[in-house]
């Protein structure tokens, strides 16, 4: 019996990974995934560290009886990006280190490497299918650096014989999707109505299961050598199709209504958002017959791939139980609620001087607002504005913490760190509590995107309390945890809320702000 064959996959904790793991495991290959966190992976997988892939990697080591490398890690494109030269930092991970990897791993035995690109190597938009012959034009950072990468990976194939195969997907969805089609998923799930009627765009997309698959396929055949593929469900779509598949597949009538296109970009200049509103009105095709004509095919159709993206959203996890709370803790929640907006009241007239401090050394220290607004989900998941004082360099994305360290983004100002190691940036949170949406401790203030914490917080019951300025997962880990443990560790807060946990958590957090962890 033959030996089975191994991949490595790097950058294999994202959602586009975890997937793929699972379909190369089912066609018989032993993988080996390599990433930061070893979290989400299928069972099977054998999981490698890595480091930062910003710094010098010694590849040898994990290219040992390695037969092909997947390499899909990336610095993703971020709108709004304010790096100083956000160029060298896309190229570190998306043009370098594939590179590194491509040049170590063609004398070490490996035969195959497939590079997942990006469509944005061909720009934003088109007036008709794109195909692999035609011109690059990338128009940000991160198109450019992966067109880079492309032709430093096509050259070295060739010159050591290496079997180079480049993927260039349109968006990509399925279940653990981020940014607008997540937002624009939730929005669908949650029955809000959408001004989206009048968009006649055509976008083509690619369900994960068929991008895995087509990766699979890949790896399985000598006939991609050296060329640049376009992969898609092979059906393109309207926004407003989106929206109706969405629906279908939730039983539920699209809840559509007509608002012009001028209209549309007319309020996402306003908002700021005008990026995310060409994505949704633009057109942009591509053409994936030449993979095709090799013998691939889509196994999901288009309607299976938002069918699983949507229910993946709403499907509660099955081995929860809410917890319902005591009378003892219901009584003492009632009168929480009652005395803590007359505290917070007395604490913002008290701190008022330190807050105009504050507000000055932001002023000082950096353009823009004192303030940093946003939406956070409240009790009962219920949208509010949560209050902060800006640490953050204007502009900058409506990212989770987690997710800019994931992606090597670093846009606190120095007084905004000094703010954050104190906690001081926390204060106008006060003002949340004074008006009922928050309290001194609860959960977490999570981010309607943050759809694994928030799913698991219903399913357990944890979004009965409101968010906390400080909490359980604040004081012990915050930003470090999983998803998972960040819900487990509220569900500990919520089985044991009482007078006695909220003085302990207010306690431990006192003591972190005074030594300078903050909590962070």
């Amino acid at each position: 019996m033959s030996q089975p064959e191994t991949v490595l996959v790097v950058g294999a904790s994202g959602f586009v990974g975890r997937t793929l793991c699972q379909v190369l495991l089912d066609r018989g290959y032993q993988v080996i995934a390599a990433s930061r966190t070893g979290h989400h992976l299928p069972a099977g997988v054998v999981h490698q560290p890595l480091a930062d892939l910003n710094g010098a990697i010694d590849w040898l080591p994990l290219l040992h009886g390695v037969s092909h490398v997947v390499y899909l890690a990336a610095r993703v494109h971020v709108m709004n990006d304010e790096l100083s030269d956000p160029l060298s930092a896309y190229r570190a991970l998306n043009t370098a280190a594939p590179v590194a990897l491509a040049r170590a791993a063609a004398p070490a035995g490996v035969h195959r490497f497939v590079y997942l690109s990006s469509v944005k190597v061909n720009g934003e938009a088109s007036v008709r299918p794109l195909t692999e012959d035609d011109l690059p034009v990338p128009t940000d950072s991160y198109g450019q650096s992966k067109w880079e990468a492309e032709q430093q990976l096509l050259i070295l194939g060739a010159q050591t014989g290496l079997s180079v195969s480049i993927l260039r997907p349109p968006l990509v969805y399925g279940p653990g999707v981020k940014a607008n089609f997540l937002q624009l998923a939730w929005a669908v799930a949650r029955g809000v109505p959408l001004p989206l009627a009048a968009v006649q765009n055509a976008r083509s997309m690619v369900y994960v299961g068929n991008l895995a698959d087509a990766i699979a396929f890949m790896l399985g055949t000598s006939s991609t050598s050296g060329q640049v593929f376009f992969v898609t469900d092979g059906q393109d779509l309207s926004t407003p199709d989106v929206v109706r598949g969405l629906a279908q597949s939730l039983g539920r009538s699209a809840r559509l209504w007509p608002l012009s296109v001028s209209a549309l970009k007319l309020a996402g200049q306003l908002l700021g958002r005008q990026a995310m509103v060409q994505r949704l009105t633009d057109s942009l095709q591509v053409d994936s017959a030449r993979l095709r004509r090799l013998g691939w095919q889509p196994p999901f159709t288009a309607q299976e791939g938002l069918s699983a993206t949507v229910r993946a959203l709403v499907t509660p996890q099955p081995t929860a139980q809410p917890w319902r709370l005591t009378i003892r803790q219901r009584v003492y929640l009632k009168g929480r609620r009652v005395t803590e907006p007359l505290l917070a009241g007395v604490l913002l007239l008290w701190l008022l001087p330190v807050l105009l401090l504050i507000a000055l050394g932001i002023r000082v220290t950096s353009p823009g607002p004192v303030l940093f607004l946003q939406t956070r989900a409240g009790r009962g998941h219920r949208p509010y504005t949560i209050f902060k004082f800006r640490t953050m360099r204007a502009g900058a994305p409506e990212l989770s913490t987690e997710d800019m360290r994931r992606q090597g983004l670093s846009l606190v100002t120095p007084f905004g760190a000094f703010l954050r190691r104190t906690s001081l940036d926390e204060l106008p949170q006060l003002l949340n509590v004074v008006r009922g949406e928050m309290s001194f401790v609860g959960p977490r203030p999570a981010l309607l995107t943050q759809i694994p914490v928030l799913s698991g917080r219903a399913a357990h019951g944890v979004d009965q309390l409101p968010p906390g300025i400080t909490g359980l997962a604040q004081v012990t880990g915050r930003d470090d945890l999983a998803d998972e443990e960040k819900v487990k560790r509220d569900v500990t807060y919520l089985r044991h809320v009482d007078l006695l946990t909220d003085l302990l958590i207010v306690w431990s957090t006192l003591r972190s702000v005074f030594r300078g962890r903050g909590t962070y």
